[in-house]
């Protein structure tokens, strides 16, 4: 798994994770995800919408996204599917999960800035 950058917005409730260096060249919506790849079609970036309300329901234990001390990723491709699995925690717990995707990837809406 790879590391990233670590970006919450507790106004918004909105989690950034990056990898620095990097420039999105597609990008795929899937619920509260959206997850940025680069032109190789490996992840760099990643948005959780509602975030709190997400991890509620996809781990097992309470992370406080305003003390998130590592965040790491590695995704996975097969056929018209896309598996990102993460590593989150904080200064008490660490939880890993998996979301599944269709593999459809579209220009990057942070591309029309």
């Amino acid at each position: 798994m790879i590391n990233f950058k670590i970006n919450y917005d507790k106004e918004s409730d909105d989690l950034f994770v990056y990898l620095d260096g990097t420039k999105s060249e597609g990008a795929v919506e899937a619920g509260n995800f959206i997850f940025d790849f680069d032109k190789k079609g490996d992840l760099i970036a990643m948005e959780i919408l509602e975030a709190s309300k997400v991890f509620t329901l996809l781990l097992k234990k309470t992370i406080q996204l305003n003390n998130i001390k590592e965040f790491k990723a590695e995704s996975t491709k097969f056929r018209n599917m896309g598996s990102v699995r993460f590593m989150i925690a904080d200064d008490l717990n660490r939880e890993t999960t998996s979301i599944l995707f269709p593999k459809i990837i579209e220009q990057s809406p942070s591309l029309d800035y």
